[in-house]
């Protein structure tokens, strides 16, 4: 009976081990996948259960060639394992992944221990195989299910259905304060206020009637006494026949949720109530649907009655002024477009009651992931009260600057009037210096002359008859010269001759000379000769400022170096003159001399400036000089020459 296929590994089996027949016969119809190796650890028997379940025959399978069969990244391990459990003569245990029949790997756990012969040689090893694959899979959904639920941030917490804890997770600790230690096999009323007791009574009748409590809001106690406002959900759980015996439960800590969303509350009535105060409202607009959310008190705001908006753009655009209403959609458009998708607006909006108001709106524009633009939000409030202000300030404005020209002009003629009347005094002014000059030389030069003749007998007879008589008239002879000398130069300092016979370079030259010989202070006189007769009026305004700045730097400057330069320029003639003294004291407050210089300059068109400092002072006066006029005044000249 035995001899047949078979049968064939259990007479092996019965031969290497030397068991009873029955016993080998066994070996082969168990589950299990059993095997014999030698002392060397080659196996020398397989069971049947091994052999269906590699597919394989006993002759492919025995030595080492079943090795073949363990997967490639486990086979290192296994023979090391073996090898050292026959070096040892121990028993082993290891897993492994086994090639199946269809190809396919399975999980196997192979346990192995040493056979001995009477007088205690290792004759080999005989083991077992098991496969373990579903153990495997629900050992790792097990280890991800406890990962996630110590790594969960909520507390996950079993009990049985007498309320006892029987499972406490890390977030379970933090959240409670009480160790897994401290709690374990303690009831869960530890946690629940002494006022909400009740609660756990309800809660474990629900569960034994496999009702699933999501949800619940409620209030638990900390270890250190703290009250936790926390949200359960509480699932019972089930054994394999499917009998309640216990309950999980997830808490999660809402305390500070609720806090933020008190706080968020009381945040979204502090800015209506802001938005009410002062007058704001809000809107929404989705940008691929066209509806448009306006806040409660939008409606009031643009005169509308409650109820009557239709929630879309076009219903506001219609509502817009035409005189507006283009100009909101080309900043819609910008908005859109733009970077930064800012928008604001103007517009007219006609109320209900006929009456027209004017709004302001500003907006933002956001964007999706793809930054494509989704919705634009933003506030909007009358500014009729500011427009209306603004307009009224604007004539307020015209009609200042109405008065302001008008006052403007008075000024300007009233200013014209005083330049003439100043120049009119310029002019009397030196006509007036002619005139006494005139007369110091016409009058009284003549009656000095006069009396120097009738003089002059005198003394010449009383040097004959009376020598001592003549020294009086002598003396007075002599006065008279020096009176004559200080009339002839008073009369030209008042309005030298020069000026009007040889023109403006002589009467410089020699009233410098007299200035230079009179103060002891050197001019260096720069005069282009290129300058030529220049009009009458120019000529004396010139010398004048010449005259004047000269004067004030023998009184005022200390200085005792002067230059005065005369030059001719395109349609200009530029008269500078410096000094080396201690400058004008600052801040500059011009005098009636510099006043008087810069009347005479203003009045032929010109500019005169200044500028002094510890260096020095320099005054510029540039005139305009008229061509033609300056060739009439030449040919007056020769003519009167």
């Amino acid at each position: 009976m035995c001899e047949v296929a078979g049968c064939r590994p259990a007479i092996l089996f019965m031969e290497q081990i030397r068991l009873p027949h029955e016993l080998a016969i066994l070996a082969d119809i168990v589950p299990a996948m059993v095997w014999v190796s030698d002392a060397k650890g080659l196996c020398t028997y397989f069971n049947q259960s091994w052999l269906e379940f590699t597919g394989r025959s006993l002759a492919q399978e025995l030595g080492d060639s079943w090795i073949d069969g363990i997967h490639p990244d486990d086979r290192q391990r296994c023979l090391d394992t073996i090898h050292s459990s026959l070096e040892a003569r121990q028993p082993f245990k290891l897993d492994y992944r086994l090639r199946r029949a269809d190809g396919h790997y399975r999980w196997v756990v192979s346990h192995g221990v040493p056979r001995f012969s009477d007088d205690g040689q290792l004759e080999g090893y005989v083991g077992s195989c098991l496969d373990i694959s579903e153990q495997k899979v629900a050992d790792e959904v097990s280890s991800r299910l406890a990962a996630i639920v110590h790594s969960s941030d909520d507390a996950i917490v079993a009990k049985d259905l007498n309320g006892v804890i029987t499972n406490w997770n890390d977030s379970a600790e933090r959240i409670f304060g009480y160790t897994e230690q401290e709690v374990l096999g303690k009831p869960i009323t530890l946690i629940i206020p002494p006022e909400l007791q009740a609660e756990e009574t309800e809660i474990l009748r629900r569960l034994r009637a496999g009702e699933r409590i999501e949800h619940f809001e409620t209030v638990r106690v900390t270890k250190a006494g703290r009250k936790v406002l926390v949200s359960l959900t509480i699932s019972p759980v089930k054994d394999s026949s499917g009998r309640i015996i216990g309950a999980s439960k997830i808490a999660r800590d809402v305390t500070r949720i609720r806090q933020v969303e008190q706080a968020l509350r009381e945040s979204e009535q502090r800015m209506r109530f802001c938005l009410e105060a002062a007058n704001i409202g809000t809107w929404d607009w989705e940008i691929n649907s066209g509806k448009l959310h306006w806040s409660e008190n939008m409606e009031r705001i643009h005169g509308q009655s409650p109820g009557s908006f239709a929630g879309n753009v076009d219903a506001f655009l219609e509502s817009i002024g035409n005189e507006d209403r283009q100009r909101v959609k080309q900043a819609v458009q910008q908005a859109l477009e733009s970077k930064d998708g800012k928008y604001h607006a103007e517009y007219r909006q006609a109320k209900e009651d006929g009456t027209v108001a004017w709004m302001e709106a500003n907006g933002q524009v956001l964007y999706d992931s793809s930054n494509r633009p989704t919705k634009m939000m933003g506030v909007c409030r009358d500014i009729s009260e500011r427009k209306w202000a603004e307009q009224a300030l604007q004539e307020a404005r015209e009609q200042l600057d109405a008065r302001v020209k008008s006052r403007t002009a008075e000024l300007d003629q009233a200013q014209e009037r005083l330049r003439q009347l100043s120049a009119r005094l310029l002019q009397m002014q030196d006509n007036e210096r002619r005139r006494i000059a005139r007369e110091l030389h016409d009058t009284a030069g003549q009656i000095l002359v006069a009396l120097n003749l009738n003089l002059t007998p005198v003394e010449d007879e009383l040097r004959n008859i009376n020598p001592g008589l003549a020294k009086p008239v002598t003396e007075s002879l002599h006065l008279i010269e020096e009176l004559s000398r200080d009339l002839r130069t008073m009369s030209h300092l008042l309005h030298p001759p020069l000026l009007d016979e040889a023109g403006l370079l002589s009467a410089v030259r020699w009233y410098v000379e007299g200035f230079a010989e009179r103060s002891k202070i050197q001019v260096d006189l720069h005069l282009d000769p290129s300058v030529g007769r220049l009009p009458a009026e120019l000529e004396t305004a010139i010398f004048r400022v010449v005259q004047e700045c000269l004067t004030n730097i023998h009184r005022h400057s200390g200085s005792d170096w002067a230059s005065i330069a005369i030059i001719p320029q395109p349609g200009n003639v530029r008269v500078e003159i410096c000094d080396r003294g201690k400058g004008m004291p600052k801040p500059v407050r011009p005098g009636i001399g510099i006043q008087g210089m810069r009347e005479r300059v203003r009045q032929l068109g010109g500019e005169l400036e200044i500028e002094s400092g510890a260096e020095g002072t320099r005054i510029a006066a540039i005139v305009p000089v008229d061509t033609n006029s300056v060739e009439l005044s030449a040919k007056v000249v020769d003519v009167a020459s």
